[in-house]
């Protein structure tokens, strides 16, 4: 959305999160007209939006003024985010209207999809829309191996934020993990908020690898031993950790190998760890054990093969990219078309969907 000149520089200068806050305030009633002119050119056959604390609301006008399909994909709760810039957070007297705006996406959207089963529970008995895991990245379906648990070094791989408490939690297990006789820990992120000398450090030592591409970064997954998930312990963050998923899992779980799961028991991560197999729960916030359980599994050659079939198959069922595209697509299909039948007729502009 173009902004005019001088309110875009004023948000680089330290009004910039009271600007933010008043965007906030503002999205129920901007429709830009350039937005609104352009949309009427192009004629689209629906409005998608994730759901955020600006856009949602400016594409939910729009759809309304075009008299079309809005669907809104609810990814992440951002007002109880605490991973966001200090200047994109809202105040938290504006915290209440927003949450008040999900709730009316969720109950006046055409359509609704939801993240998590967390996330969908979040809106109570009324919610309604299916969950869609966020589809991964990786094309390596069908290459899985049989593949023992290495005999004299663990390679533990995380590839995600490494910032706020997962900078914290990741920089923990370094530190313990530097110079262990049989297990290590591969980062790769594109952000990271360690010292500057623990970035040295951990670099020198192999472990922290910074941003990788991902068609590089995928070369790296198919030859890892093992992975870990993570999601905060911190309590400020419960309702984000309930809500949100880790999209990093679907990646993972295409490689069939071992899955640790480092995440409060309320957790998401530890729910569909818990319901598929898919990751070994570690619910303790001590980096010692998260080393305690990678040991044990070290040496369980049973467990180990039981944890990477349990990954293989979560990636043939619940995170399959095919069936979560199927539903995404059949969804957006009977929206455009509600006469479509989805196994004889294809729908408008099929090819783009």
């Amino acid at each position: 959305m173009r902004v005019p000149r001088l309110w875009a520089l004023a948000r680089k200068t330290p009004l910039g999160r009271l600007l933010e806050n008043i965007d906030y305030l503002r999205a129920e009633r901007i429709l830009p007209a350039g937005l609104l002119k352009f949309a009427r050119r192009w004629q689209p056959d629906l409005i998608f939006s994730v759901a955020d604390d600006l856009h949602a609301m400016i594409g939910y006008r729009l759809a309304r003024q075009l008299t079309i399909p809005y669907v809104v994909d609810f990814q992440d709760l951002f007002a109880y985010s605490n991973f966001n810039s200090k200047k994109q957070r809202p105040y938290r007297l504006l915290k209440a209207l927003l949450l008040t705006r999900y709730r009316k996406l969720q109950s006046e959207a055409d359509a609704v999809f939801h993240t998590s089963k967390g996330m969908r529970e979040w809106f109570g008995t009324s919610a309604r829309g299916d969950v869609l895991y966020p589809i991964g990245a990786t094309d390596i379906n069908g290459r899985q191996t049989e593949h023992a648990p290495p005999v004299d070094r663990l390679t533990l791989v995380y590839a995600g934020n490494c910032y706020g408490p997962y900078g914290a939690m990741m920089r923990k297990l370094a530190q313990l993990l530097i110079g262990h006789s049989h297990l290590s820990l591969a980062v790769y992120s594109m952000g990271v908020d360690w010292p500057a000398g623990d970035i040295a450090r951990f670099t020198r030592a192999g472990i922290y690898h910074g941003f990788v591409p991902f068609h590089q970064l995928e070369q790296k997954l198919i030859r890892a031993d093992a992975f870990l998930v993570a999601m905060s312990f911190r309590p400020e963050d419960r309702t984000f950790v309930e809500t949100s998923f880790t999209t990093k899992w679907l990646d993972y779980a295409a490689c069939a190998r071992p899955i640790l799961v480092w995440a409060p028991a309320y957790s998401t991560a530890a729910r569909f760890a818990r319901e598929t197999g898919a990751g070994l729960l570690v619910d303790d916030p001590a980096p010692a054990a998260v080393v305690g359980a990678a040991e044990a599994l070290m040496l369980d050659p049973n467990r180990w093969n039981a944890a990477a079939n349990a990954a293989a198959q979560a990636s043939a069922d619940d995170l399959n990219s095919e069936r979560l595209h199927a539903l995404l697509r059949s969804t957006l299909c009977a929206l455009i078309d509600p006469s479509r039948d989805p196994r004889t007729k294809a729908c408008p502009n099929d090819q783009s969907l």
